[in-house]
């Protein structure tokens, strides 16, 4: 029944985009992009500029107050964003160097980006922690390989992307807001909405996580998607469908 749910509030949206004003739907991707965005940068917990000051950050481009990384993080991750919607939009297919072209972005002016890891890391209050550093490339050609013989549905190769980005933690810093990215990536280019996580969900969404890092069990975390994706079409119909 759910997806039977998901596919026709994509049906009833599609209707309802034809008859949009595209000022208005631009307005909603806008807005989205705000809340992805600091809801993205913020689950790690080390940058939580408020949702009005990303708002505002996005405009001035520069606010006082905020470290410059912290800043940078965000204009980085809007502009990530927009990179892989026009990606998406064009079908361009997701690449290991197109993934590490994420990477850059995400991390321009803070650190050198697009190079996987050559120290092992540990993320705090996880049960599975990434592979050793000189496993990485292999870890992540078997991903690619994978990911090109994935047989499933759009949702379910999405979060297959995410969750083992996620997992291998390639590279220093910034994998879970490429992991988002690349569940997005999935989405998009399959004429699917992107979805944000909420930062009121992250105990769940780590849960889910670790099902998959632990026992390989993908299930618990595409339900969780498909809940968020079903609710962002809700949201966006009622926006949209006054």
């Amino acid at each position: 029944m759910e997806k039977d749910l998901l596919e026709v509030e994509c049906q009833h949206l599609a209707n309802v985009v034809k008859e949009s004003d595209p000022k208005q739907i631009e307005e909603v991707e806008k807005r989205f992009a705000l809340v992805y965005t600091y809801d993205a940068v913020g689950m790690v917990g080390q940058n939580r500029i408020p949702y009005e000051d990303v708002k505002r950050l996005s405009q001035a481009k520069a606010l006082l107050g905020y470290s410059e990384r912290e800043q940078k993080e965000i204009l980085n991750h809007l502009k990530a964003f927009e990179f892989i919607k026009k990606e998406a939009k064009e079908k361009i297919p997701f690449t290991e160097e197109k993934m590490k072209d994420m990477h850059e972005i995400l991390v321009e002016g803070i650190f050198q980006g697009g190079v996987y890891r050559n120290v092992n890391i540990n993320i705090f209050g996880a049960e599975h922690q990434p592979p050793d550093y000189v496993k990485v490339y292999d870890r992540m050609s078997k991903f690619f390989r994978n990911l090109e013989h994935f047989e499933g549905t759009t949702l379910e190769k999405a979060t297959y992307a995410h969750a083992s980005i996620a997992k291998i933690h390639p590279f220093v810093d910034a994998n879970g807001r490429l992991a988002k990215l690349a569940l997005n990536y999935f989405l998009m280019v399959d004429n699917y909405l992107p979805i944000s996580i909420p930062l009121e969900q992250r105990e769940a969404y780590i849960e889910h996580l670790e099902a998959f890092k632990q026992e390989k069990d993908l299930k618990p975390l595409v339900h969780f998607f498909k809940g968020l994706l079903i609710k962002r079409y809700e949201e966006v119909l009622k926006e949209l469908d006054l």
